[in-house]
């Protein structure tokens, strides 16, 4: 018993470390890597939260939270850096129908609540017309630390991401898989694009959220030296040394570990217009890690920062009409090319009964230029900045599988 105790005090120890650096109001800390089981995956979404009437961002996430906190669920609600923002995550998945069936229930409880206090929920990387300025900072610590380290660009952050966590099974692996996952995120930028314009105007870029998180100090890629977990427990020491991190959280990099889950987390996507898409998303992120998974000790080629950043602003910029450079043949291709080769050789060696439906999802996500084109084509037919956010929330909240 007394063991049992002492376990359990140490745990207790351990996340009050981990969240006393996060909040910034402790010394840093990093967290041991957390065992897991390779393939497993979480989706966490971050929703806007719409006046019913406008379609303008409306600070009601506090209300609506406190709603969903009566409820008795798998999955798990949290606010964001703003009061029009909140964020859902699943309950650990294995499979794309878990994967949907989940989504679906938090769209359905989420749409709710909302309702219930005269809102809407929608998707999107980043509302058409909303003014930075004119954004409220969530009341917790953490956010309010953000604002002191980072000014204007903790309220210009109120952009809506999709993160897809993969489970690595051991530190090492997860350097690695890291690793591979980075050559391909630009692939998912494209494919969930949905956010063509920024405070009102038309921005020229199928995700102009993407644009949002360079201007952070630690935004960009994980380090092409860093080939084990303790070559990643050195350089955060390093950078904590010098008061540049406290926390894992303070990496913005596209690709990055997540110790206390033991994953890995792809954080590059827009969220989807509607949840079968992130479900079909998340599950070709992790169907490539575990093709990764099944090679081990292989490492990516190309170390080439500058052709990630080439790949991922024809991405941003062209959406699903992009070309892309393979970073392991040099060959420059359609985007769509690659997409379509990866999921042809993907669901030849797929254990998941559903992947054949995630396959079928993706392919309607290029269809027409994708989400960010279908967002446009309303604009181009005389829809204005309303009528669009109003677009996307309607599709969000529509239950049928595709639109």
């Amino acid at each position: 018993m007394s063991e049992l105790m002492n376990d359990e005090a140490l745990v207790k120890l351990k996340q009050d470390a981990q969240a006393q650096a996060v909040s910034g109001q402790g010394p840093a800390y990093l967290p041991d890597f957390k065992a897991s089981t390779v393939g497993t995956m979480g989706i966490e979404l971050e929703l806007m939260v719409l006046d019913r009437l406008t379609f303008d961002l409306f600070p009601a996430a506090p209300d609506i939270l406190r709603l969903l906190d009566k409820h008795d669920k798998p999955w798990v609600h949290t606010p964001e850096i703003t009061t029009s923002m909140l964020e859902v995550a699943t309950a650990i998945l294995t499979s794309f129908d878990e994967a949907a069936e989940q989504l679906e229930h938090i769209r359905t409880t989420v749409q709710r609540a909302a309702f219930d206090v005269g809102a809407s929920i929608s998707g999107g990387g980043a509302h058409p017309f909303q003014k930075w300025n004119e954004q409220r900072i969530y009341p917790k610590e953490r956010y309010f630390e953000s604002e002191r380290k980072f000014g204007y660009l903790a309220k210009l952050f109120t952009v809506f991401g999709m993160h897809v966590h993969i489970g690595a099974g051991s530190p090492d692996e997860a350097m690695r898989l890291c690793s591979w996952l980075t050559q391909r995120a630009p692939l998912f930028i494209a494919l969930s694009a949905n956010s063509p314009c920024w405070q009102g105007e038309v921005s020229g870029f199928c995700s102009s959220r993407s644009n949002v998180v360079g201007a952070f100090p630690m935004s960009g890629i994980l380090p092409y030296g860093i080939r084990t977990w303790n070559d990643f427990r050195a350089h955060f020491d390093e950078l904590a040394g010098h008061g540049i991190v406290n926390s894992i959280k303070d990496f913005y990099w596209d690709v990055r570990p997540k110790p206390e889950y033991g994953t890995i987390e792809l954080r590059v996507l827009d969220t989807p217009l509607k949840p079968v898409y992130a479900a079909a998303l998340a599950c070709y992120a992790r169907e490539l890690c575990l093709e990764w998974a099944a090679q081990p000790g292989r490492w990516p080629g190309s170390s080439s920062r500058e052709l990630y950043i080439w790949n991922r602003f024809n991405a941003a910029r062209d959406g699903v009409e992009a070309s892309w450079i393979d970073p392991e043949t040099g060959v420059s291709m359609p985007i769509g090319e690659a997409i379509r080769a990866d999921l042809e050789r993907l669901r030849g060696r797929s254990s998941d009964p559903g992947f054949g439906k995630a396959c079928e999802v993706i392919e309607h996500l290029m269809k027409d230029g994708g989400q960010a084109r279908w967002l446009r084509a309303h604009l181009a037919s005389g829809g204005g900045m309303n009528d669009l956010a109003r677009m996307a929330s309607e599709m969000f909240e529509d239950g049928a599988p595709l639109a």
